[in-house]
């Protein structure tokens, strides 16, 4: 074999290599197939137009013309449905959801503020994650996510919440799901083959939540390989909008991590608490992390 056979053979084995993108659409593509949106024939051709241009089986379908989003959206629903989490314990949701327990209170109407604001400006420009971060504990800011998306889902935003703060969460409590139950925990230690399988799916209408699963070991890593990514990737692409709370980040670099993963960040303080000096600190990690800094919430609740 000469010289160039050798190089041609390393190419097309290097074309070869799995690099795990199939685990992830191999579900959404039988959900097409299974609501007869797609023939065995043109998944075919979408699988080659998948592996020309380098994209996701949905994006290639979309791209192909062989679907509608109105399509995907019907797949994902089922996909979501069929693959989350089943019989789990609920308890009422928390008097801290605001926009629930209070809807006509201050809290609220503030929650509601900052929803006009994040569609108008975050949603509506075609971004699906964003990642709420505090410099300091204390500051609110599963208060202010967990309000944020009730809130969304209310107006018929389809919306996952992830607690991503594996360190002290509370995301569980707040709408009274089993801390006990399969969370992101579960997803990245390797224990659940895919992230829609520690889903709680619509926890309120349009609302789905992943816990932050049981007690694990050095969150630090398992949120800075490659599974927390692709699966973040993921459940970009079934959602309009994926939130994720986080730990505040003067204790560690979970938060900074998140939102290089989300691609987007909206940082909570908390009046009269925290410190401008703290908040200015957070915004340079951010933008060293690539993660542009979208707006910043004063909570006074």
């Amino acid at each position: 074999m000469d010289e160039s056979s050798t190089d041609a053979a390393r190419l097309d084995a290097n074309a070869r290599i799995d690099d795990g993108r199939d685990i992830y659409d191999a579900p959404i593509r039988d959900a097409l197939l299974r609501l007869g949106y797609l023939s065995e024939e043109q998944t075919a051709r979408v699988v080659a137009h998948q592996r020309d241009r380098n994209l996701d089986f949905d994006q290639a379908a979309l791209e192909l013309g062989y679907i509608t989003t109105e399509d995907l959206d019907r797949a994902r629903d089922q996909l979501i449905n069929s693959l989350a989490l089943q019989d789990t314990r609920r308890r009422e949701v928390s008097t801290e959801l605001a926009v629930i327990a209070d809807p006509a209170g201050l809290a609220a109407e503030a929650i509601r503020l900052l929803r006009t604001q994040i569609i108008s400006q975050h949603v509506r420009l075609g971004r699906r994650g964003l990642a709420l971060v505090a410099a300091a504990d204390n500051a609110g800011c599963s208060y202010v996510a967990a309000n944020l998306a009730a809130a969304l889902a209310q107006v018929g935003t389809k919306i996952l919440l992830v607690d991503s703060n594996m360190r002290s969460p509370r995301v569980d409590q707040i709408f009274g799901l089993d801390p006990s139950a399969p969370g992101l925990s579960s997803f990245l230690s390797l224990q659940v083959a895919r992230p829609e399988r520690v889903v709680h799916a619509n926890v309120l209408p349009n609302l789905s939540v992943m816990t932050a699963g049981p007690p694990a070991a050095r969150p630090q890593e398992l949120l800075s390989g490659h599974r927390f990514r692709d699966g973040t990737n993921t459940l970009l692409r079934e959602y309009d909008l994926v939130l994720f709370d986080t730990p505040a980040t003067n204790t560690n670099a979970d938060a900074l991590t998140v939102g290089a993963a989300a691609g987007y960040a909206l940082v909570v303080a908390r009046r009269n608490f925290s410190y401008f000096s703290d908040i200015g600190t957070l915004v340079g990690q951010l933008t060293a992390a690539r993660c542009p800094v979208v707006g910043s919430v004063l909570n006074e609740f």
